[in-house]
């Protein structure tokens, strides 16, 4: 029953780097963690009434994002060479665009539905939001973003023979625009993230051959790494909240100060790839990696589903202590979007979340070697 609901012997055997579940499955648990925080708000003397859930939701709050660009970012070179830019394109729109489309017009049709229970107010145009101005639609600028961006990066790598590191002064560009539009208040819709997240996605190109290179992983896995870079990473997101807090603004620097926030998103993201890469050498607190692996469907269920579980505890049974609804919320919040996903599929209704029908074949155990170790093998 445990693996038909969570898919865990499947995943636990892929051949996928289990590193890149580890970093996915540490920041979505922020991301859904933040979101939940932001929805209790409201409620009784409100979550930003505790000091200690305050600051945690803002430590955390610099990298999360950028890093999921960095993750793709990672890849993309070697899905060009790998698919072509055709195949690359089409599967940018089946497994990003599609579900951004069909879990956010849900999103929007129930909060329509049940207006009085939910904390945003809707109208019919804002369909149209999700392609043109998603950051009106709560969680579901990301998807936008990751899809516009991956398709101009690609396009540009590939018509215009552009190498990383000129990407990367390309993104640098499109990062101080978006910088000059935050700071100026200028709206210029989806194309803000688009230009803010580049970078981000060049970043992970440019520094791929280094992350994927197994010389390099002995580096990548060191207990001396970790405890080296921790200060630095403390001490950066300890100034990052800082400055939010002063401000009473958790998008101050992000807005404000787009230097340091470049600064703090990367080493936060380079420190969090470290730390995976250490727990993939472990080989614990596994349960990470099946969160990983069912990021996207979390990220585009979790909204509807913690804020379902926040009026039931408030309106049904009285529940209005902020610790127990964040941590009953996030919890939820996590655990049934995956086995919802893992139903739904084994259903046949995987073209839920995807034009691109998921293989259903069990993986293949690693190959060993002649010392019985096993073998990774690229995905």
């Amino acid at each position: 029953m445990f693996n038909y609901l969570f898919n865990a012997q499947k995943i636990l055997n892929r051949s996928r780097y289990p590193w890149i579940d580890y970093a996915r499955g540490i920041t979505i648990l922020l991301v859904v963690y933040r979101h939940v925080f932001e929805g209790l708000g409201n409620v009784g003397e409100g979550s930003g009434s505790y000091a200690g859930l305050k600051y945690f939701n803002i430590f955390f709050f610099s990298f999360r994002m950028p890093l999921f660009f960095i993750v793709s970012g990672i890849f993309v070179g070697g899905s060009l060479v790998r698919k072509g830019i055709g195949d690359y394109i089409g599967n940018r729109f089946q497994t990003i665009f599609y579900p951004l489309i069909v879990w956010g017009s849900i999103q929007i049709s129930l909060q329509l539905l049940f207006a009085g229970y939910a904390n945003a107010e809707r109208e019919p145009m804002n369909y149209l939001h999700l392609i043109i101005d998603p950051r009106k639609i709560e969680q579901f600028w990301y998807l936008n973003a990751l899809f516009f961006v991956s398709v101009l990066y690609a396009l540009v790598h590939w018509y215009g023979k552009v190498r990383p590191w000129q990407q990367l002064v390309l993104g640098v560009i499109l990062y101080a625009v978006s910088g000059y539009c935050h700071i100026h208040q200028i709206h210029i819709g989806f194309l803000i993230d688009v230009s803010f997240f580049y970078l981000f996605f060049a970043v992970g190109h440019v520094f791929s051959d280094m992350v994927l290179n197994t010389k390099n992983h002995a580096i990548l896995t060191s207990w001396r790494t970790t405890l080296i870079a921790l200060p630095f990473f403390v001490l950066i997101q300890h100034y990052f909240t800082y400055l939010n807090l002063q401000h009473q603004d958790d998008y101050y620097v992000q807005y404000q100060q787009p230097a340091i926030f470049a600064i703090t998103a990367l080493l936060g993201g380079a420190f969090v790839i470290q730390v995976s890469f250490l727990l993939q050498k472990l080989d614990i607190l596994r349960f990470l990696r099946v969160i990983g692996y069912h990021s996207l469907y979390i990220y585009v269920m979790h909204l509807m589903i913690t804020a379902a579980v926040r009026n039931l505890l408030l309106k049904s049974f009285g529940v209005q202590n902020i610790p127990v609804l964040l941590v009953v919320s996030v919890t939820v919040g996590v655990i049934l979007p995956v086995i919802l996903y893992n139903i739904a599929e084994r259903a046949g209704a995987w073209w839920l979340f995807s034009l691109k029908k998921p293989a259903t074949a069990e993986a293949p155990e690693p190959r060993k070697d002649k010392a019985g170790k096993s073998i990774a093998i690229g995905s």
